[in-house]
């Protein structure tokens, strides 16, 4: 087994016997836990339960779930707090007075009051008390010089001569002592001595604390405490005060509800006192605090306190009916079982036994008196009390503990042993002892011992039932019940219930006898014989009383209806009679430094009334009749709503408000505190509704964050829940993620108009189209029209060029076939030389002659030329006036292509004279010598 030192109980602590004072629960609280330095020299608590302690690098806050450290402005400590709410914090450090404003996130934001003051006031001073008079609505800020009080609006200083010591609040009143001089009441903002106290002349009073009924008591730093009543001031407890002496004392704290007064000391650690000033409780280094420089006591809301020191924080937690003892200042070892015997306290480890009268529990050095049994050194399993003897399962044999606290071997028994238990066996005195062999029978009478034969596997554990039925326990491999012959040496039957007879069965079982009841655990699942069936079936009642308990270790019996069940880190008081099965009372028994014994988890049962719990590295005494009040279940309370754009900027929402969230800021997250979280081992839940119905499991963790929600109205609901499964009343939260623009009824009313314009334009374009199309289609037609005109056109162009070219050629070829005629008859009259014939020729020439009318040829010419070439002559005279007839019929002519000789013929002239028409025609033209003169008609129409 490993041995744990320097452990600590995170949970609640313990108690004992009815009339004795429960023993706390230190916690210890390292820097690398709250993130800060290790010096602490002030706390504070506000009215929402939250803690403030004044620390090396700046105001430290931890609300039972999480801590936050707020540097200071100028880097350096702070000494004194002052609480005027949970809004406002005032406090003071080097050369700086403030206030911390909370504002909407959360956090806490400081105001200096610095420039307040004249320049160089604080120069060189340190603030190391800060109080606030709500009443009066006055600050007063105590350093080692002045006292300086903020009004709300300005600052005023007051002083002594040799300065000023600590500044107490006392009751309604605020005393303060000059240092090494007398003590002082503020009142109405002046110092005024108070009568008697000269007494502390020479002194450091460090301690001032209200006592009742108007009475305070005053501690110096020597050690020296004087109770002040009716004007005068007498030492309150001698023997305390030789205590203190030389451990210098320094500060303290009263717990009116309890009766008790806390001391700090620079050199010895925490001192606990009644109302007369006797010692309770001594923590110190050597037991259970980390550090003995004690710099700050502070009491909270549920009579606790925390302790700040010069390196970390602790708190000392007190719960009605618990008490712990830790093995800080002495190394017992793992415990694995205790029992009361003879007045004394035997405590079995894996080391040996040890004993303590049960009358030094309540002593303030407890393991001072704890002993160790010689003789007992290795591994304690049990002890069994048998007739008025007390047997111990050991690992070397079975041992015998005397009423002298001497332990002997009394039986020749040479192997480790588990448990011990004596058989109903009438006339005889036999013990059943399960060994790490096989199972014995001792003889108490004869001291013979023998080995029962009849099992072969490795048997841990054995119980007999309430038929006198011995059922075992194997180590993984089932369970046996059995009887055993009349001479006990072996098993009249053995019957094995397990996997390899009924798969339904778990693989590992647990036997324990609860109630008179055999129980067995596997799984997670409680079981019992079915004798009708003889079968092993679940416990119904039990596994619905554990259905949200996880990893079941144990069941102890503690009397006729109540037992403990155990897990690997929490404890579980249920009642139980085999017909109704309920939680009393739950415990965690695994935080920080502190745990139940590894697979050996158990409780030992001293009396009906007490019960010792294992642990690693001490112990726990549980008294069943001084019942915990218990914690009133507050509900958990919202610190801050923030609200983000993924990846982007975000901002905070009022807490107590409903809220409308825009859609882009839809990351939602929630910080909430649960100051009892931490003090009194409570977790919160959350739901939010909306996005499921399933409350979370139980967490510590102060936040929650939900990312990307959907438009919609949520309600986030938050409570507190304990171990036992008690609830708080729900904290509620109400807001709605507001619909994106895209979605808002503008949005719809734009997609109307931008649908109806998507639509009106598609009809536009739609009838364009059709309307484009129709007129391609007109224009096609059109076109098909105008092409069949120009056909038609070309057509008759056509047709007029051939007309035109054969009434051209016709009267070319009229003319030639005339001329030929005509030069015929003419030869043909001169060969002849006959007279006769002249006048057939002349009436041949005549007639030749009027067929030869050129003029009505040419007249013929142009009309056919004119249909063709309608503008022609109108461009030609414009562009050349000057051209004559003749010109203009040359022209033609030329515009048609014809060579002179066909102009010759056409216009009945030679084709000199057409030359010369030609070149003549050039002149007025005045055309260059490069340019072809037939080109130059034809390029007009």
């Amino acid at each position: 087994m490993n041995l744990k030192k320097n452990f600590y109980f995170l949970f609640i602590l313990c108690f004992i016997e009815i009339h004795a004072a429960e023993k706390p629960f230190i916690i210890n609280i390292y820097r690398d836990k709250y993130k800060a330095a290790n010096k602490n020299w002030s706390a504070c608590q506000d009215e929402r339960g939250i803690m403030y302690f004044g620390n090396d690098k700046g105001l430290l806050e931890f609300d039972g779930m999480v801590w936050k450290l707020h540097p200071s402005i100028n880097g350096s400590y702070i000494k004194g707090i002052g609480i005027e709410s949970h809004e406002v914090i005032y406090t003071g450090g080097f050369e700086d007075i403030g206030r911390w404003n909370r504002d909407v996130s959360g956090n806490l934001k400081y105001i200096s009051f610095k420039k307040l003051l004249p320049k160089g006031m604080l120069h060189n001073e340190t603030i190391w008390r800060v109080c606030v008079d709500n009443k009066n609505k006055k600050v007063y800020y105590q350093s080692f010089g002045h006292i300086y009080i903020f009004n709300g609006t300005s600052v005023r200083q007051l002083g002594l001569k040799n300065g000023l010591l600590f500044l107490h609040q006392v009751g309604d009143e605020y005393w303060v002592q000059e240092i090494y001089g007398s003590l002082y009441r503020l009142t109405n903002d002046k110092l005024q001595r108070i009568e008697g106290s000269d007494i502390f002349k020479g002194k450091l009073a460090r301690v001032i604390l209200a006592h009742g009924n108007g009475q305070c008591l005053v501690g110096t730093s020597s050690g020296e405490i004087y109770r002040y009543a009716g004007g005068r001031f007498t030492l309150w407890n001698k023997a305390f005060s030789e205590v203190l002496r030389d451990k210098e004392l320094n500060s303290a704290v009263g717990v009116p509800k309890r009766g008790t007064y806390y001391w700090g000391t620079l050199l010895d650690g925490v001192y606990e006192t009644d109302a007369d000033g006797n010692v309770l409780a001594h923590y110190s280094s050597n037991n259970s605090l980390q550090n003995n420089t004690i710099l700050a006591l502070c009491k909270d809301n549920l009579d606790n306190v925390w302790v700040g020191m010069d390196r970390g924080l602790a708190y000392i937690r007190y719960t009605k009916g618990l008490s712990y003892y830790n093995s800080f200042s002495q190394d017992i070892g793992a415990v694995y079982c205790a029992t009361y015997w003879n007045n004394y306290l035997l405590i079995g480890t894996n080391q040996g036994v040890y004993y303590i009268p049960q009358k030094s529990l309540f002593s303030s050095d407890y393991f001072s008196s704890l002993k160790f049994m010689k003789g007992t050194q290795g591994q304690v399993w049990s002890f069994s009390a048998v007739d008025g003897r007390l047997f111990c399962g050991h690992n070397m044999s079975i041992l015998e503990i005397g009423k002298d606290m001497n332990a002997s071997a009394p039986y020749p028994l040479h192997t480790g042993v588990f448990r011990i238990t004596k058989l109903p066996v009438k006339d005889r005195n036999l013990l059943f002892v399960v060994t790490y062999n096989k199972p014995a029978i001792v003889d108490m009478d004869t001291r013979k011992v023998w080995e029962v034969s009849g099992i072969s596997k490795s048997v841990i554990n054995a119980e007999v039932d309430h038929l006198n039925n011995i059922w075992m326990e194997t180590v993984g491999q089932g369970i046996y019940k059995c009887r055993l012959t009349d001479d006990y040496k072996s098993y009249h039957y053995l019957f094995y219930y397990g996997t390899e007879k009924d798969k339904s069965l778990p693989e590992k079982l647990s036997l324990f006898k609860v109630g008179g009841r055999i129980v067995f655990l596997g799984d997670n699942t409680f079981w019992v014989y079915d004798e009708n069936r003889d079968q092993i079936v679940p416990e119904n009642k039990l596994n619905k009383c554990f259905a949200q308990v996880s990893d079941l270790k144990r069941l102890v019996h503690i009397n006729d209806d109540q037992s403990w069940a155990i897990t690997s880190s929490s404890i579980y008081r249920l009642m139980y009679d085999g017909y109704i099965a309920r939680i009393l009372e739950a415990y965690n028994v695994d935080n920080d430094n502190l745990s139940l014994v590894n697979a050996d988890e158990n409780i030992s049962v001293l009396n009906d009334s007490v019960s010792l719990v294992c642990l690693d590295a001490g112990f726990i005494l549980h008294n069943l009749h001084e019942k915990s009040a218990g914690v009133k279940l507050n509900a958990p309370l919202i610190e801050s709503v923030k609200i983000s754009i993924s990846g982007g900027k975000e901002r905070y929402l009022a807490p107590g408000e409903d809220a409308a969230i825009p859609y882009n800021y839809n990351n939602v997250t929630f910080n909430f505190t649960e100051s009892h979280s931490f003090t009194s081992n409570l977790s919160v839940q959350y739901i939010l509704e909306g996005m499921g119905n399933e409350w979370s499991e139980p967490s510590t963790s102060g936040s929650v964050f939900y990312a990307r929600l959907p438009k919609g109205s949520y309600t986030f609901k938050l409570r507190t829940i304990d171990g036992l499964g008690n609830e708080s009343e729900e904290t509620v939260y109400r807001f709605e993620i507001l619909s994106p623009w895209y979605q808002t009824y503008w949005a719809y009313l734009l997609y109307v108009l931008i649908t109806g314009s998507v639509l009106y334009l598609v009809w536009m374009l739609i009838l364009r189209r059709y309307r484009n199309l129709h007129l391609q289609k007109v224009r096609a037609r059109e076109a098909r029209y105008l092409r069949r005109m120009n056909e038609n056109l070309l057509n008759k162009i056509e047709e007029k060029d051939a007309e035109l070219f054969t009434q051209t050629s016709f009267i070319i070829k009229k003319n030639e076939l005339i001329l030929s005629l005509k030069n015929i008859a003419d030869d043909f009259y001169a060969k002849s030389a006959q007279k006769s014939l002249l006048p057939f020729i002349q009436k041949i020439n005549a007639l030749l002659a009027n067929n030869m009318d050129t003029e009505d040829d040419w007249n013929m010419f142009l009309i056919r030329f004119e249909e063709k070439h309608k503008n022609f002559f109108k461009k030609l005279k414009m562009l050349y006036p000057q051209l004559t007839n003749n010109d203009l019929r040359l022209c033609a002519c030329l515009k048609l292509g014809l060579e002179s000789k066909d102009i010759a013929s056409l216009m009945n002239i030679s084709v000199r004279a057409v030359e010369n028409n030609r070149y003549r025609l050039r002149k007025k033209l005045d055309l260059k010598p490069t340019q072809n003169l037939n080109d130059c008609f034809m390029e007009i129409d």
